[in-house]
């Protein structure tokens, strides 16, 4: 099969469509077994799947051709720059919502293509059980307010801190200084402030906290 992608391929365009990998691996852990998510690549369409999450829905695996609809994207793309679509598709016996999206190169050309396919004949149990039960919990404060998501942290950590009997009341304010630098609350400025504002303590003292920590850092 002769590829219709006009121009040669290079080893960015390679490591560009082998970084979307990670991000491939988790949408199909968070979307289940019955969503495939294929990685196509351009460069040789007789075996353009490059990476497969869940191949079984379809019994494709890696090194599998490039789909009639991938071909009708990439030269819909050449005529209107369209990158993705979502349909159905009913052909066979499984019936499944799929979406097709496009990847460019940093010239803007097409040199891959990721595609989803998700079985509509999936029961309603497996849905529930795979989007309500995980074994993977934790709590993510979700805010449009750097102050909110700061303050969202501190007080937990001040409240475990400040009830710990094991922590001297001289070093609990370095442990809280030190508990959220390990989670990089420090990179935004404002974080100094509230902290200095809620602990009563000085600017410089944090400073003090952190130059510590950080030199701490480098000896390991």
């Amino acid at each position: 099969m002769k590829s219709i992608v006009n121009h040669e391929f290079t080893e960015d365009d390679r490591q560009l469509l082998l970084s979307y990998i990670p991000f491939i691996d988790s949408l199909g852990q968070f979307l289940g077994e019955y969503c495939e998510i294929v990685l196509h690549s351009f460069e040789d369409l007789h075996h353009s799947v490059i990476h497969i999450v869940n191949g079984h829905v379809t019994g494709r695996e890696k090194g599998a051709p490039v789909t009639n609809i991938a071909l009708e994207k990439l030269a819909e793309f050449n005529s209107t720059n369209d990158m993705w679509d979502v349909y159905f598709n009913h052909k066979g016996v499984r019936p499944f919502k799929s979406s097709s999206s496009l990847i460019l190169n940093k010239n803007k050309e097409p040199v891959g293509m990721i595609c989803m396919n998700f079985a509509l004949d999936m029961p309603l149990n497996a849905f529930i059980e795979n989007f309500a039960k995980s074994s993977n919990c934790k709590n993510e404060n979700f805010t449009q307010d750097i102050n909110n998501l700061v303050l969202s942290h501190l007080e937990p950590v001040k409240n475990m801190v400040y009830s710990n009997k094991n922590i001297p009341s001289k070093n609990k304010n370095f442990e809280i200084v030190k508990e959220l630098n390990s989670i990089g609350l420090f990179k935004f400025p404002v974080t100094t402030k509230i902290v200095s504002s809620v602990l009563g303590i000085s600017a410089n003292t944090i400073y003090k906290h952190l130059r510590v920590l950080n030199n701490k850092g480098k000896e390991n």
